[in-house]
């Protein structure tokens, strides 16, 4: 090859490398403002897509320097540097090195601000895995406090996105009202002056989460950052990550749930209480009635499901009207094609089946229901079965719906709240807290433990008479709280040298519960009976 021929290549490259250049400048021309002029330069095709998309980091959140530097000092490998630093960050986790594990994640976050599960598990290991490292409550907050903080810090560097709105939501109230600490967390966090600053100026006002004293609630302020969340999903179109929205907007309505439980615990029963129920009951009611979607493609309303049953029985019955007869025939004919082992299994009583025969049973039984689908083409007269179609079609609809709601509702424990809330505002709630919370307290100092008793068993008559209205509220593990003061009113008997009542009118309670039994076998092994089974002494004859 000659030199000529070898120069004039190189003039060609460094040419087409030249007009390269124009076009590529012309894409990425940055945005910028025109001096003396109305309005801006777009920039180039990449500029306007990034406003187009909010991608740019301007409108995503703040500009850090330091964080713009370390991205272009990484000269495209910024990945893998976060990569690097991800991995040292969970060993320093795993070794439980926090100090090195902080620095870590804060230079993640100058690679990755927008990275949003970076401010989530920092946030996590300060609220959760370092706070517990600390013996002193009053540090263990302090290191919660951090937590916080560094989310909110978070959504600086993502505006409005709802995934840490949430996590602010979730950590105010969950960490903080649940916490092993939550007596002592609850109570500071109403006088931590300088916190509540914190999260007004981060567009949260604190005064419009006051509890009974006057003073924010950690629970009522949790809601704030919820709703907070939802706005920014809802207003300014950001997508729900990390959870589902059933989860996402259950967030404020159960804040308050659990703000009117806690001042129960406070020591709040009536007026205080009563109207927060009514505020949990008609938020849960506009969660009810919130459409969500489901995970078979359609969307559903939680309160739906007693109108979906009750269209179910009327169109159900109006099947059988159309096709007299023809469920026992469509039930008698699946069994007979059932083999001779199912059929045997399916017609033997329950007391005598073989635990190895329960799988055979659950298909014998599968196979012989009765469903919608089986009355087509079975009306009494001809000119019925287009009707009986549509009731098919209809009945198996609300059937999906229902199974969707079931599902849904079971996820969030729906049923349970609505009837919690229920349960409240009846006139046996309040006194049946309020007895219970001073007997607890007079147990506590041994003091007037005969006033304690007298308060105990007229506490249980009027827990009686609500469990007997609502029986579902003995099932929830939130019974277990009244449990413990049970064994308290054992103990107040003891110390009285009393027996405890076979008259007792919770028993049905202690079964459902392990510390409950375990409450009536020691009641058992002391007294030498079964509790809650004697005899009653049949009355003596008068002596003439």
């Amino acid at each position: 090859m000659s030199r000529s021929n070898s120069f004039a290549r190189k003039v060609a490259y460094i040419g087409a490398i030249a007009l390269l250049l124009l076009p590529i400048a012309a894409l990425s021309q940055p945005a910028t403002l025109n001096p003396g002029k109305v309005g801006h330069s777009p920039g180039g095709v990449l500029s306007q897509l990034r406003s187009r998309y909010n991608l740019a980091q301007a409108e995503l959140g703040e500009i850090d320097p330091a964080s713009e530097t370390m991205k272009l000092s990484t000269l495209g490998l910024r990945g893998v540097a976060a990569n690097i630093l991800w991995n040292w960050a969970n060993y320093y986790k795993k070794i439980e090195d926090w100090d090195k594990l902080e620095m870590t994640v804060n230079q993640i976050i100058r690679l990755q601000p927008n990275f949003v599960e970076v401010w989530d598990f920092q946030a996590h290991n300060l609220s959760y895995n370092v706070s517990v490292e600390f013996d002193d409550y009053r540090m263990r907050y302090q290191w919660v406090k951090k937590g916080i903080e560094f989310l909110i810090l978070g959504t600086h560097y993502n505006r409005d996105e709802p995934g840490l709105l949430r996590q602010l939501g979730w950590f105010v109230g969950q960490k903080i009202g649940r916490a092993d600490e939550h007596l002592q967390f609850r109570r500071i966090f109403r006088d931590d002056r300088d916190f509540h600053q914190t999260f007004r100026d981060n567009g949260i006002e604190v005064d419009n989460g006051l509890g009974p004293d006057g003073k924010p609630d950690n629970w009522l302020v949790g809601k704030l950052w919820y709703e907070k969340a939802v706005n920014a999903h809802i207003n300014a179109g950001k997508p729900i990550r990390g959870t589902t929205p059933l989860l996402f907007y259950s967030g404020a309505p159960m804040s308050i749930m659990n703000s009117a439980a806690a001042m129960n615990k406070d020591g709040y029963f009536f007026e205080n209480a009563q109207n927060e129920w009514r505020h949990a009951k008609e938020a849960w009611r506009l969660y009810g009635d919130r459409e969500l979607p489901s995970s078979a493609g359609f969307n559903i309303h939680l309160n739906e499901k007693e109108p979906v049953n009750e269209r179910i029985e009327k169109n159900r019955a109006e099947l059988n009207r159309l096709c007299p007869g023809a469920e026992e025939t469509i039930r008698k004919e699946k069994i007979d094609r059932l083999s001779p082992e199912k059929r045997a299994v399916l017609e033997m009583p329950a007391a005598e089946r073989a635990p190895e025969q329960a799988s055979l049973f659950y298909e014998a039984d599968q196979e012989t229901k009765v469903l919608p689908r089986d009355f087509i083409g079975r009306a009494a007269n001809r000119e019925d079965r287009p009707r009986v179609r549509q009731l098919v079609d209809q009945i198996e609809e609300d059937e999906q719906t229902k199974h969707q709601i079931d599902l849904n509702r079971r996820i969030v424990n729906f049923e349970y709240w609505r009837t919690r809330a229920d349960s409240e505002l009846t006139e046996e709630a309040p006194q049946a807290h309020s007895s219970v919370y001073d007997a607890d307290k007079l147990q506590t100092s041994g003091e007037n433990l005969g006033k304690a008793r007298d308060l105990y068993e007229k506490a249980w008559k009027l827990y009686a008479t609500l469990f007997e209205k609502y029986p579902d509220l003995m099932d929830n593990a939130e019974a277990q709280d009244l449990i413990e003061s049970v064994g308290h009113y054992r103990d107040v008997l003891g110390q009285l040298d009393e027996p405890f009542p076979s008259s007792f009118p919770l028993w049905a309670l202690l079964d459902k519960h392990y510390k409950g039994q375990q409450i009536r076998d020691q009641v058992k092994l002391l007294q030498g009976n079964e509790p809650g089974t004697e005899k009653k002494e049949e009355a003596k004859p008068d002596a003439k």
